[in-house]
């Protein structure tokens, strides 16, 4: 019976076991089919051998592949799930592994690129310059890496890392990229080849300090062929384009934080450029490859040499995309330059054509005022440079301040606007800091621009910037005053620290390093004893090693003043020399006397970088013009000769930036 029974019951169980899964299956049988995307992207390699070359594009973790023809061009469909869409895509030119050439190039989300493609579903160059993998989109593509700190992964990594865009970093790499591609023996043969340490010539240009030296080297040794490579990189149209977004307005307003320019382009052809000195108006059109300018002539610098001044000018006349984008944009701008000059020395002035790789801020990269300003707080704001009082100056002495902060605090209301007190710093005719105040009232212009009109008659416009600069938004300002409309960039710095202090004002402060100059190291060493160093090396002849001819070392004195300022003392003797005084304030009729005073007031410290921000004012002293002018001779004052007042920053670290010689 039971066997019986127990026969039944594994029947009746296998029945039942198979009866759910038929229904299981049945289930899945009617879900739908997950919907795929399908996309074709069609573009260029550049390189001088197509032989065994091919093309990959990662999707997320899917790769797809395509092989590049006699022409350079490729062609490669991509199909994915729908739930893919939001996936990134990096395309990557595959050579013979024994190439150390790798080049990338970033496109952004399936989805974007869909909506790019239009109603075909193919990605050309005209619709997206990033399909053609050049020597461009490589050098973006690393150099967004270096920012990003890792590969760039998504649209929000990208949008985030372009934010701090260098176009000029670019511009180089790219040079770079393509004369080692296309002369790989002469460049290793000049000492240029890529190091050791890295595989290929992308992760190279994925290193910012070590791509920097090569750069710099190949400037230095390969002047010409440098400058012919980046304007064969302008005149292949494969690797700049015209604008390829069609609905991408050309007419805006374009912030050139690097040259310090304005471009407003108005809709009827018409337009304004706005520089630290001057301001001109030009013509513009359209052409098959960017912009041609009419009359975009701009003085840029003037420069004083005794009783003669010299303008520099620079002409303004074709403007090329190398990325395209509504926020934030990298253009290339073809100039001309010379300099004019009222004295007789310079009866022909000579012109130069020249390139400048730019980025160009739009207007839709700018933040709201609400979101950038406390009201009843304390700012250090950017203002164009301008000529500080000198009070009392010494008889005989014509002193120069350059003025390029103002102080200052809003009160009112976002909606109505209200007052601003503003404070403009000066120095006394021995140094000693001096301010006078300014009334003003301020007012929103569509919460984008904070309008300030000054009791003296000139107004100020501030704009902020959706772009860093050293773990900041950059700030734009206007000046419309008797000099004309003048402009500067420049970071804003809010009072949120009352002083330095004491016990942690000991340590080694660095400036930033510039990608131009990776050899040029400078930073001062404030030490616990009292004493001070100012520390400069330049690898003048490039060889990679440091000698006691190319440091500069001067030793000073510090303490902080009454208000908890850091003050930096360097001392000078009659006969220019630098020497170390027996005590802090030397009269200045002394042998060893006051040469230099840096005052720094602290405002804010990024306590992850150890980056620290500074309203900077810099003094320069010349008490040996006792001895040439008639009747200062007993003058016990300092004389104050020039000086600089502006915002800045440096980074606190726990060793030098290079090791010193070692016979120092």
């Amino acid at each position: 019976m039971y066997p019986k029974f127990l026969s039944n019951f594994l029947i009746i169980g296998c029945l039942l076991i198979l009866s759910a899964c038929s229904s299981d299956d049945k289930d899945k049988n009617n879900e739908p089919p997950e919907k795929t995307v399908s996309l074709t992207i069609e573009g260029y390699v550049e390189t001088t051998s197509f032989t065994h070359a091919e093309v990959r594009l990662q999707v997320a973790d899917t790769e797809f592949y395509g092989e590049v023809d006699a022409l350079g061009n490729y062609s490669i469909d991509i199909d994915i799930s729908e739930s893919q869409i939001d996936s990134f895509v990096r395309a990557e030119a595959i050579f013979p592994a024994e190439s150390s050439i790798r080049l990338v190039s970033l496109l952004g989300s399936v989805r974007t690129l869909l909506e790019k493609s239009g109603e075909d579903g193919v990605l050309v160059q005209e619709e997206k310059n990033e399909v053609n993998i050049t020597s461009i989109s490589t050098a973006f593509s690393a150099h967004l890496k270096s920012i990003n700190a890792g590969e760039i992964k998504s649209d929000s990594e990208l949008t985030l890392s372009l934010r701090s865009l260098n176009a000029s970093v670019v511009f180089d790499i790219a040079a770079f990229i393509s004369l080692y591609s296309s002369n790989e023996s002469l460049m290793e043969d000049s000492g240029l080849s890529i190091p050791n340490a890295y595989r290929d010539i992308y992760e190279l240009a994925a290193n910012k300090s070590a791509v920097s030296i090569s750069v710099y080297n190949a400037k230095e040794r390969l002047a010409d062929l440098f400058d012919k490579a980046q304007s064969s990189l302008i005149e292949n149209i494969k690797l700049f384009g015209y604008l390829s977004n069609s609905n991408l307005q050309i007419a805006d307003t374009y912030y050139l934080p690097y040259l310090k320019v304005r471009l407003t382009l108005r809709p009827d052809g018409t337009g304004e450029i706005n520089g630290e000195v001057d301001n001109t108006s030009f013509t513009w059109s359209k052409n098959d490859n960017g912009i041609t300018f009419k009359d975009a002539d701009l003085i840029r610098h003037v420069s004083f040499f005794g009783t003669y001044s010299v303008e520099s000018h620079i002409v303004i006349n074709d403007l090329v995309w190398m990325m395209d984008s509504d926020a934030i944009s990298s253009v290339i701008l073809q100039v001309e330059e010379y300099d004019v000059s009222p004295d007789p020395i310079i009866l022909n002035p000579e012109i130069k054509s020249n390139i400048y790789a730019e980025t160009a801020i739009r207007s839709l990269s700018i933040i709201k005022v609400s979101e950038s300003v406390k009201l009843e707080q304390e700012y250090s704001m950017p203002t164009p440079a301008m000529l500080g009082e000198v009070i009392n100056p010494v008889d005989g002495v014509s002193p120069r301040l350059s003025v390029r902060v103002l102080g200052m605090s809003f009160r009112g209301e976002f909606e109505t606007g209200g007052t601003v007190n503003i404070s403009i710093p000066g120095v006394e005719g021995d140094g000693r800091k001096t301010s006078t105040n300014m009334s003003g009232v301020w007012r929103l212009e569509d919460d984008k621009k904070i309008i300030i009109d000054t009791s003296a008659g000139s107004k100020f416009t501030y704009v902020f910037l959706d772009y860093m600069y050293k773990g900041k938004n950059l700030t734009f300002v206007l000046e419309e005053s008797e000099k004309g409309r003048l402009i500067d960039f420049d970071t804003v710095l809010a009072k949120d620290l009352d002083s330095w202090k004491e016990n942690t004002v000991e340590g080694i402060y660095k400036f930033s390093s510039y990608f131009a100059q990776p050899l040029d190291y400078s930073w001062f060493e404030v030490n616990s004893d009292g004493t001070v160093k100012r520390i400069t090396i330049f690898d003048w002849d490039s060889d990679g090693e440091l000698v006691s001819d190319e440091l500069d070392i001067y030793s000073g004195l510090w303490k902080l003043s009454d208000d908890g300022n850091l003050i930096i003392r360097f001392y000078r003797r009659m006969n220019g020399d630098s020497c170390m005084p027996s005590d802090w304030d030397p009269q200045s009729n002394a042998d060893c006397s006051l040469g230099s005073e840096r005052e720094w007031n602290l405002s804010q410290v990024s306590e992850e970088e150890q980056l620290f921000w500074i309203r900077k004012e810099l003094k320069f002293f010349s008490n040996e013009r006792r001895d040439e002018i008639p009747g200062l001779s007993d003058l016990t004052n300092n004389i104050f000769v020039g000086g600089h007042i502006y915002n800045s920053f440096m980074y606190k670290v726990s060793e030098r930036p290079v090791p010193l010689p070692v016979d120092q």
